[in-house]
């Protein structure tokens, strides 16, 4: 079956419905020139957790995800209004996170990119970029020199609110470059693995209208082990399906034009989670497990 056909139809799908799909190619062409500099990226030394530094640390926790080669699923999340070449599909809500603790203190980035196939000036190592788990914001604003950290357009305010986002076990989830020996102002990258994305929504300004309410929430008809699990399927009912529900809407606003977000989980809810799901690139089941719902939280109708 091609790409984006589901039951021999091709879903209605207006511009803003590619926000999220699965990006197989960047090329050069398409980074912005600011940020093919491959310098910037610091190695950090992590010697206690058995890596030489922490970005190999990384490098090994998202393997899947560098350089599209692991058959890791990568999402093309809008990060202030714009694509940032891709990032992990684990990893959206995380970049939702800091877009959010930015704005909150009065940021608005001009330019920004993720991912980035390439290596460290000077070394055989892949830039994190390689695996979209860094991005690069106002380079120009924010530049890689020596000097004061803050002497850029970032504010200590700005920066310690990206610091304080925490996972669910209270983990940093971003560090910054600002703070390597020498600055890499405009460098943020991820901090934990894939498992350690799970943003606490308590610790980002605003989380609690980001956060959405929590798959396989209490109140849908779903058996136990299934709520436990995590997935919303055919049959569930109630507030958690219909904010799903208006996340499609958000994606194709002529999703679901039978029945809407009316909280219940039934067999036009399945189509267009399949359709949403393929445009992706997931398995489309129809059902909105884990992934699905963190690439679904980060559809804005605006």
């Amino acid at each position: 079956m091609a790409r984006g056909v589901v039951d021999g139809k091709a879903p209605a799908c207006r511009p803003r419905c590619s926000l999220v799909r699965r990006v197989d190619t960047v090329s050069e062409d398409t980074i912005p020139k600011e940020f093919l500099d491959p310098e910037g990226d610091g190695e950090i030394q992590d010697p206690e957790l058995g890596f030489e530094t922490t970005s190999d640390r990384l490098r090994s926790l998202w393997a899947p995800w560098m350089c599209r080669e692991g058959g890791g699923r990568f999402a093309s999340p809008s990060f202030f209004g714009k694509g940032i070449g891709g990032v992990p599909a684990p990893a959206v809500d995380a970049y939702r996170a800091l877009e959010a603790a930015l704005k909150a203190h009065g940021y608005e980035a001009q330019s920004r990119w993720a991912y980035n196939c390439r290596m460290i000036s000077g070394s055989n190592k892949r830039s994190l970029h390689s695996g979209g788990i860094a991005v690069d914001i106002d380079p120009k604003e924010n530049p890689f020199t020596k000097g004061d950290p803050y002497s850029g357009k970032l504010t200590r305010e700005q920066v310690a609110a990206v610091l304080a986002i925490k996972n669910a076990k209270g983990r940093s989830v971003w560090s910054w470059g600002g703070s390597w020996r020498r600055p890499d102002r405009m460098h943020f990258q991820l901090d934990q693995g894939p498992d350690g994305v799970d943003v606490d929504w308590s610790t980002v300004p605003g989380g609690s209208a980001l956060a959405g309410p929590k798959v396989g929430a209490p109140e849908t008809s779903k058996t136990t082990q299934e709520e436990e699990g995590n997935v919303l399927s055919n049959g569930a009912k109630g507030k958690a399906v219909a904010f799903f529900q208006n996340r499609l809407l958000a994606w194709n606003e002529e999703a679901l034009p039978k029945w809407g977000a009316d909280g219940d989980f039934g067999d036009e809810t399945i189509e267009w989670v399949r359709r949403f799901q393929t445009d992706a690139g997931l398995e489309p089941n129809g059902a909105i497990d884990g992934v699905t719902a963190a690439l679904l939280q980060g559809q804005s109708s605006s």
